[in-house]
């Protein structure tokens, strides 16, 4: 009930305020479980799925804000699950491939941080790679563009600003074992993917990142084939 409450408000908040638009709701695929990976601008992104999603997916969110009264509460009755940054959280991760599992949908950031360094995104982890892997799920990109410009880090009070969400079409992973002397592949994969989200934005609000300049040598992603998995 206040899942459906909330996205319900949400979703009409962001269109009456912010001119949100939402794009591309037709890729997500039909089958479950999936694994959608966006770009992490602002503490709004997560509020901005309702623009595309008629489906209860589940989010992560730092462990931080579960401390907080009432937004903790809230924060598990939309299905954010709280997650340790910058460190090895175990019990987290196992409770993402639990969900998988279970044929649920995901969404991960990537970037884990809303900050950047002389305008440039961090490396996006390798966390969503690892878990495609082992569950063999499809991951699908997913571009926001407006937050950053609302509500940048650092700042508390928000300007206007329009709100586009557009959704890429599906990917599949190349099967790569897990195990260390693998990393460069598996981030290899995650920057592969980032970009496909980075080429979801308008031009002129990419980033400026290795991951759109460098060459990327062969392919370890491909596209996904609805009802063949990956």
């Amino acid at each position: 009930m206040v899942f459906t409450v909330s996205f319900f408000l949400v979703y009409y908040f962001l269109k009456i305020f912010f001119a949100g638009e939402g794009y591309g709701k037709e890729n997500f695929p039909k089958r479950r479980p999936f694994i959608v990976v966006f770009n992490h601008n602002s503490y709004l992104d997560l509020l901005c799925m309702s623009l595309v999603v008629d489906f209860r997916p589940h989010g992560m969110g730092k462990h931080e804000l579960f401390n907080v009264p009432l937004l903790g509460w809230w924060l598990k009755k939309i299905n954010v699950h709280p997650i340790i940054r910058n460190a090895s959280d175990k019990e987290g991760f196992e409770r993402f491939v639990r969900l998988l599992r279970d044929r649920q949908v995901v969404f991960i950031s990537p970037e884990g941080t809303r900050k950047w360094q002389n305008g440039r995104p961090p490396r996006p982890r390798t966390g969503f790679v690892r878990l495609a892997q082992m569950v063999r799920c499809p991951v699908v990109p997913l571009a926001i563009y407006g937050t950053r410009e609302i509500l940048p880090p650092g700042e508390k009070l928000p300007r206007w600003h329009k709100i586009i969400v557009r959704v890429g079409k599906p990917l599949c992973l190349d099967p790569v074992e897990l195990k260390p002397e693998n990393h460069d592949l598996l981030q290899r994969q995650a920057n592969q993917v980032m970009a496909e989200v980075y080429k979801l934005l308008p031009p002129w609000a990419r980033p400026k990142t290795d991951i759109l300049e460098q060459e990327m040598g062969a392919a370890l992603v491909r596209p996904y084939v609805e009802g063949r998995g990956c």
